[in-house]
């Protein structure tokens, strides 16, 4: 499946597709973020994670200040991107994408590819 704004990947995600090619640039790179983010480790994902509720609260601004200590100064376009897609497509659909998706880049071409489920 290929999308091309954050509302197909809204419903891509939603869908049973195994694999999402993602077309739009900026998408790319907020999507990027979220594998720089998977790079951090467990942690930083936990928190992000947990801050996701109160990012309409805060407007975001918590998120970054949290990260620094875990990401150091890489933690700043991930915050960014993070509460992007976050009010873009939902803090569920991010979660999904965190939990149940990975990140592959081959070739210039950016997909995203769901996680086998182990038996």
């Amino acid at each position: 499946m290929t999308v091309r704004n954050k509302n197909e990947l809204k419903s891509a995600l939603s869908s049973s597709a195994d694999e999402i090619v993602i077309e739009n640039q900026k998408l790319v790179k907020q999507l990027r973020a979220i594998k720089l983010l998977r790079k951090a480790g467990p942690l930083a994902i936990g928190i992000v994670i947990a801050a996701i509720p109160l990012l309409t609260f805060t407007g975001g601004v918590s998120l970054p200040a949290t990260l620094l200590g875990f990401m150091g100064a890489s933690a700043l376009p991930v915050s960014s991107s993070v509460v992007g897609l976050t009010v873009a497509i939902g803090g569920i659909v991010l979660i999904g994408i965190l939990t149940d998706w990975e990140e592959v880049e081959i070739a210039g071409v950016f997909k995203l590819r769901r996680k086998r489920k182990c038996a």
